[in-house]
């Protein structure tokens, strides 16, 4: 292979395996930067577009960030970077004679030539993701500019990657939460409590300390679905989550157990005092359309008095809630 065509194939291969060798953008512009550079003996900038569509932002640079090329461009400006953006088409800068399109950033004697970061697909119009610049003492031949526009490529691939792995981890996260919160209340749900009530079981058992239980049932919830609707119920379930998660510390966990029932686990001794604190928050909302207070009835247990399993604790607690209505009182402990 002759040097003149070394030149060109080394870059475009470190280019290349710069998409493989990480997950992260920033080192992936900054490989794809630095080939275009060599390909040139010049310096290079990688601009992509904000998510508003604003602005573009300066990724990357070769041989190091800092000079005029490497700054934040509106999308709107009069400048090669943004009119390569806009237009979709190379811009070259610096040479009256050659261009209509005078922008001056490239210094004295040296042009400043502009390509888009343009992904074509089949029965899509092409996606921009940014500007590649190269800014170099003479206008690269047909070959080098064959180069720049294959890295030019890369990067958008790289930043396309880049949004759709950022995207698929927002839909797992999305996904996760699914599956771990009450949609009703944002609360963690049944399945999340019975894993974080084992764990706390653990802890406590492995340490020798307490945990408390507490069932907090919401009452009236049927008097209000068939006066005023569902929608007035579920209405109320959530401003008492609200409540609930405001009040209890910040070790403890709220989750809704039943229909019209939310369960908190509250490590240590003080969760009488925690229901006491949150039932009598509760007792302080406004009252419903219908003029009805909201009230809530608690049964607390406690690990590893009256338990010492999720299913002992939870049905300890639950027997205390009941107890608590029959005698007409707010709170109960069990047993």
């Amino acid at each position: 292979m002759s040097s003149e065509a070394r030149a060109l194939v080394d870059p475009l291969l470190w280019a290349a395996r710069a998409l493989g060798q990480s997950t992260d953008l920033e080192p992936r512009l900054a490989v794809l930067a630095g080939a275009a550079a060599a390909l040139t003996g010049g310096v290079s900038h990688i601009h992509l577009a904000a998510e508003d569509g604003s602005t573009l932002h300066a990724a990357a640079a070769s041989p190091a960030p800092g000079d005029d090329g490497s700054r934040d461009v509106p999308v709107d400006a009069a400048d090669g970077i943004a009119v390569s953006f806009r237009d979709r088409r190379e811009v070259v800068s610096g040479e009256v004679e050659h261009e209509s399109v005078v922008l001056g950033q490239a210094s004295a004697g040296a042009l400043a030539v502009h390509l888009p970061l343009v992904l074509e697909r089949q029965s899509q119009s092409p996606d921009v993701e940014g500007v590649l610049t190269v800014v170099t003492s003479e206008r690269p031949d047909a070959p080098v500019l064959d180069a720049l526009r294959a890295v030019a490529v890369l990067a958008a691939v790289a930043a396309q990657q880049s949004r759709l792995e950022a995207t698929l981890g927002e839909r797992s996260d999305w996904l996760d939460r699914l599956a771990h919160t009450d949609p009703l209340t944002g609360l963690a749900n049944r399945r999340t409590l019975d894993r974080v009530l084992e764990l706390e079981l653990a802890r406590a058992a492995r340490q020798g300390s307490q945990l408390c239980v507490a069932l907090f049932g919401v009452e009236s919830q049927d008097d209000l679905s068939r006066s005023h609707g569902a929608g007035a119920a579920d209405d109320v379930l959530r401003r008492v989550a609200a409540v609930l998660a405001e009040t209890v510390r910040l070790v403890d966990t709220v989750a809704r157990y039943g229909r019209a029932e939310f369960v908190v686990v509250a490590p240590g001794s003080t969760g009488l005092a925690m229901a006491n604190r949150a039932a009598a928050a509760i007792a302080r909302l406004d009252p419903t359309d219908s003029g009805q207070p909201v009230s809530v009835s608690v049964g607390v247990a406690s690990f590893p008095v009256h338990g010492t399993t999720s299913e002992e604790l939870l049905t300890a607690a639950e027997r205390a809630l009941d107890g608590a209505r029959q005698q007409g009182a707010p709170i109960a402990a069990a047993d």
